[in-house]
């Protein structure tokens, strides 16, 4: 019974070990961050005007006055939608396409030169063909962050799938399993960390796919917000909507975070 009490104490001596590096990093994280707000204050009111760059206070009390503003939510609304669609478009697309191409070695040799030159290519240079090819309406916009996101699934999913060796797969055929059977065991097991990565890595390309779609498409949402502060010097506004956009990106990639943890959790991955 002591010694049940013993190795009982002991364990949970050791997980408040474990959990204590991961406080001390949450606390040095929310340290620095509260560190570059106080440095942006400070630098604020160091200098003589703050037409081009406000102090951080001035932009909280910009930022609560758009947070009450309905055409402030409204022009979040219609960058959400292209987004949205882009964005789902990816993801699917990008896994289907990156089994394709880690388990069809034909597919693979006929696509890979054509992946690997719009991979290579800066997607903001295709902004100007997508305006020519389908205009400036809904589809143009979610076909900019679909192209953001896209390759980077694509290519995380197919090398997961590479990863897996063809003696893993010979073994299985050996054993009498079917191509259905290998898939559902074995391949999309094997893959899921990569896929998973790719998901979360092309998420945050969707934001920035986001933004650069606002900027050099057509600013209709948060885009028309971001020029107009600029053209009014209302530095402060300006900042804000800034502000909202690194919250809004920083968010998604931590709900994916939690996402792709709890879908790997099976494996004990993390």
């Amino acid at each position: 019974m002591k010694a049940d009490f013993g190795r009982d104490e002991i364990l949970i001596t050791s997980r408040r070990g474990l959990r204590s590096p991961l406080q001390l990093s949450r606390l040095v994280g929310a340290a620095a961050i509260l560190g570059g707000f106080l440095l942006w204050e400070i630098y604020g009111r160091s200098i003589e005007s703050n037409i081009f760059f406000p102090t951080f206070g001035q932009m909280v009390v910009a930022l609560v006055g758009l947070l009450q503003d309905p055409e402030f939510w409204d022009a979040y609304r219609q960058t959400l939608v292209p987004f949205v669609y882009g964005w789902l478009s990816a993801l699917g697309a990008g896994v289907l396409a990156g089994l394709a191409l880690g388990l069809s070695p034909t597919f693979k040799k006929l696509t890979a030169p054509y992946v690997a030159f719009l991979n290579a290519l800066p997607v903001s240079v295709l902004v100007p063909v997508v305006v020519v090819g389908l205009g400036i309406g809904l589809v143009a916009r979610s076909s900019v962050v679909f192209l953001f996101a896209f390759f980077e699934v694509l290519l995380s999913t197919a090398a997961g799938v590479g990863y897996i060796g063809d003696d893993v797969r010979e073994m299985a055929r050996s054993f009498g399993m079917g191509r259905i059977r290998q898939f559902r065991r074995i391949v999309l097991p094997g893959a899921m960390t990569a896929i998973m990565a790719g998901i979360r890595i092309g998420t945050g390309r969707a934001v920035v796919g986001m933004v650069v779609m606002e900027l050099l498409l057509v600013s209709v949402g948060v885009g028309k917000l971001v020029s107009r502060f600029r053209s009014g010097f209302e530095s402060p506004e300006l900042y804000a909507v800034v502000f909202t956009l690194a919250a809004f990106g920083l968010g998604s990639l931590a709900i994916m975070r939690r996402i792709e943890v709890r879908a790997l959790r099976w494996r004990g991955d993390s």
